[in-house]
């Protein structure tokens, strides 16, 4: 409990009062953090390269987490494994290449899965409402998708910016993507080679003279919302660069190569398939040489998605894509925020107006005994 009070200590209203660890897959390891009050259950899973700080790193206002917990709801946050605060393990260690040999087909077969039913646990509630920011959308579809029996657990999936098969995607993903299709042999080659290890990790060195450009320097707050802008499309929310010392002392968190490399898989295919390793591992995974596709008819709870033209990652194409490949009518609610960006859903200083107000209102029609606020 100290230890993540500490960690979040940016939780100034006191809402954060139980720190839970649960065993996933036999060995690897999920933190969750949750707020007091036998309320509905509520579980955020943060995207790629992020951590459950990405919640929270606003004042209390404008941070998702805490604008729930305020609302009546009981907040728990994810941190997948190979984020800063997720890499205990019972026998490896990060420095070990076998600690990062996941992507998020193990994210959504073991991890996911044992941190809901914690989530349960913990707050005696028979469903959670899973809220997912990007790659957390993705994990939360698979998740459903791979353990259909979970969909009893689940009571609806918040879909905010679910990039998905971001085939459509544009700016320097999109370039990235490319250029990954392109060397596809070498990255092979790489991956068989190397094995995996953590990528999209914090580098301490250049911590500070980030800071400086994005506050200090003229014109350099201008230059980090440029470069935000060509990753993550053009917002009319600028970032808060005041906040920039606390986005940058948790982003980014961490994660594998392998992860980075099947998410790109899945974004230039444009099809939700488990990792593709190689012909002959992909028999001993699956029974068959190519990669088994997921069925996201298996998907059988509310699906709301929040998305928005300006998003470089989570395109309109892709989402309607992602919605065709669901049942019919799975999807309930669409809301199509003018002017956000890829991380405006979890940052912008309107999300509570704009994302948080109608999930609010949505779980109350469902939650006739819900706590007020």
């Amino acid at each position: 409990r100290t230890r993540m009070l500490l960690l979040v200590g940016i939780f100034t209203l006191g809402q954060l009062s139980q720190f839970a660890c649960a065993a996933t897959d036999p060995e690897a390891f999920m933190s969750a953090v949750n707020s007091s009050c036998h309320r509905p259950a509520v579980l955020f899973a943060h995207g790629f390269g992020g951590g459950s700080p990405e919640f929270f790193m606003n004042p209390p206002a404008s941070a998702p987490a805490m604008i729930l917990a305020d609302a009546g709801f009981d907040v728990y946050l994810l941190n997948f494994r190979g984020t800063t605060y997720c890499k205990r393990h019972t026998t490896l260690k990060p420095w070990d290449n076998k600690f990062w040999q996941f992507t998020v087909d193990e994210l959504a077969k073991y991890d996911a899965p044992v941190v809901i039913d914690k989530v349960l646990e913990l707050s005696g509630q028979s469903g959670v409402y899973w809220i997912g920011h990007s790659m957390g959308t993705s994990i939360g579809y698979l998740t459903l998708a791979e353990n259909p029996t979970y969909n009893s657990k689940v009571k609806a999936l918040f879909q905010m910016a679910p990039s998905g098969a971001s085939f459509h995607s544009k700016g320097l993903i999109r370039l990235a993507f490319l250029a990954y299709n392109t060397f596809k042999p070498v990255v092979d080659f790489y991956r068989v080679a190397l094995g995996s290890h953590e990528v999209a990790f914090q580098l301490s060195f250049i911590y500070r003279p980030l800071v400086q450009l994005c506050t200090l320097i003229p014109f350099g707050p201008q230059v980090c919302n440029f470069g935000v802008s060509l990753l993550m499309g053009p917002s009319t929310r600028p970032l808060n660069l005041t906040r920039a010392p606390v986005y940058l002392a948790h982003t980014p968190s961490g994660t594998s190569t392998w992860n980075a490399l099947h998410l790109a898989q899945i974004a230039t295919r444009g099809k939700f398939e488990h990792m593709d390793h190689n012909p002959l591992e992909n028999i001993q995974r699956y029974g068959q040489e190519t990669p088994i596709p997921y069925d996201l008819s298996n998907i059988n709870v509310p699906v709301y998605h929040f998305s928005s033209a300006s998003d470089y990652l989570a395109t309109a194409e892709d989402i309607a894509h992602t919605t065709s490949l669901m049942r019919e009518r799975t999807v309930k609610g669409s809301f199509v925020i003018p002017g956000y960006n890829h991380i405006d859903f979890a940052v912008a200083a309107d999300c509570a107006d704009q994302v948080f107000k109608p999930i609010t209102e949505i779980v109350r029609r469902e939650e006739k005994e819900m706590c007020e606020r």
